[in-house]
């Protein structure tokens, strides 16, 4: 997978920049925000913002990218998808939870390489996707 691709945004209203895209349905090479917190087939991260639907837009698919933050979170923190916005979120709980009483998927988009305060906060994240599936025990 190169680091970089270009894909067509599929929202109406465009996208904005360091946001988290999923893969798109409408049309080939298309990629769209998420629907909402916790989506998977996350694509990468956007480099910059467009506007215009249906026109490209770069997104980094590996590696080290800013990303726009929801909430709060810790140096090395699993991220995934926090809102429609494609803000990313803290989801290490999910990660480390031994409790396992509820099946659930959690879908790593990466890790944050610092800690931030505030959601809207702008870190780097090492772009590292993968899911994790708890059974319920």
């Amino acid at each position: 997978m190169d680091e970089y691709q270009s894909y067509k945004i599929e929202d109406m209203a465009g996208v904005l920049i360091h946001r988290a895209v999923v893969r798109g349905t409408a049309v080939a090479g298309g990629v769209k925000k998420p629907s909402g917190a916790g989506e998977g087939k996350v694509v990468g991260i956007t480099q910059e913002a467009q506007a215009t639907q249906y026109a490209s837009v770069p997104v980094k698919c590996a590696g080290l990218s800013y990303a726009v933050m929801y909430g709060s979170g810790a140096y090395g923190d699993a991220l995934e998808v926090a809102d429609n916005t494609g803000r990313l979120r803290s989801c290490q709980a999910a990660l480390v939870d031994l409790a396992e009483s509820t099946a659930y998927v959690t879908y790593v988009v990466g890790f944050a390489e610092k800690a931030w305060t505030a959601t809207d906060d702008v870190i780097l994240v090492r772009i590292a996707p993968f899911a994790k599936c708890t059974p319920v025990t």
